[in-house]
């Protein structure tokens, strides 16, 4: 999937940041799974971090990494997110930064019903 977007480079600053929230992290993300109409609000955080990192604003992006790891776990993600940044800036995906007030993400959803067993993976 991520050679048909161009950015098959992404996986090792991907499993660096698995890395780090597995190791240091003090609050649980919740990931959705690909098929999942909807996207967390972890997910969106994620984002919001390599928008900024794209936008050379580490500390908007540290900021957000701080939500989920100690200081030095956010630290430490700098480096694999403005990674992810580049390769995707590279592609031609370029993030919006979403520190501007944004349109309401419920009416973006498919509407249907999960059955889940973990709220935090699904």
């Amino acid at each position: 999937m991520y050679d048909h977007f161009r950015v098959g480079d992404a996986v090792p600053s991907l499993e660096s940041i698995v890395e780090i929230f597995a190791c240091t992290a003090h609050t649980a993300i919740a990931v959705h799974c690909p098929t999942c109409p909807r996207m967390s609000d972890s997910e969106h955080g994620m984002l919001r971090a390599i928008a900024a990192a794209q936008k050379e604003r580490d500390d908007i992006a540290r900021e957000q990494f701080e939500c989920w790891l100690p200081p030095v776990g956010a630290d430490w993600a700098l480096a694999p997110v403005r990674g992810l940044a580049t390769i995707f800036r590279m592609a031609g995906l370029i993030l919006p930064d979403r520190h501007v007030p944004s349109f309401d993400h419920d009416r973006t959803t498919a509407m249907k019903t999960w059955l889940v067993g973990s709220p935090t993976l699904h």
